[in-house]
């Protein structure tokens, strides 16, 4: 018996190198899956939609949505147009109560993207591979004005 559990264990190991191949086959996935659905810009965008995820019909001030994210009001507003604009969520129209009834809305054509990316960050170990994979692509693509940053200073 117990060598019969000292071979399910030997099987059940990863194999030198298989731990950093798996990280990077994730990583490699959730670039693919940042490049499928295009938006995606800011963490924020992130925690929202996945506080949306959980709660795809809420009802809510504003401040208290910033609140439950972890975010200032003005980086929560700025996602909201993004997710909001991408077709991804949609918020009430405006009316008298500073509530507003936002619904997300994963039939859009980014929906089976948005949901395996969203299946990634439902972990904190996910959730921080793809924080990691929006701050690179922050520092490395174009400027928020959609133009390509200086390559070299000329004198």
């Amino acid at each position: 018996m117990f060598a019969a559990q000292l071979a399910v264990m030997a099987l059940a190991a990863p194999r030198e190198g298989e731990h950093t191949d798996r990280l990077l086959m994730t990583a490699k996935r959730i670039g693919d899956l940042l490049d499928r659905i295009e938006c995606l810009r800011h963490p924020c965008d992130l925690d929202l939609l996945l506080f949306f995820s959980r709660h795809p019909r809420a009802y809510l001030l504003s401040e208290r949505l910033a609140e439950y994210v972890g975010y200032e009001l003005p980086q929560v507003a700025q996602s909201l147009e993004t997710v909001i604009t991408a077709g991804l969520l949609r918020r009430s129209p405006d009316s008298t109560h500073p509530a507003r009834l936002y619904v997300l809305t994963p039939g859009s054509t980014r929906g089976g993207w948005l949901s395996s990316l969203l299946r990634i960050a439902a972990t904190r170990k996910g959730r921080l591979a793809v924080i990691h994979a929006l701050k690179q692509r922050q520092s490395s693509g174009p400027s928020a004005d959609g133009e390509s940053g200086p390559v070299a200073a000329v004198k």
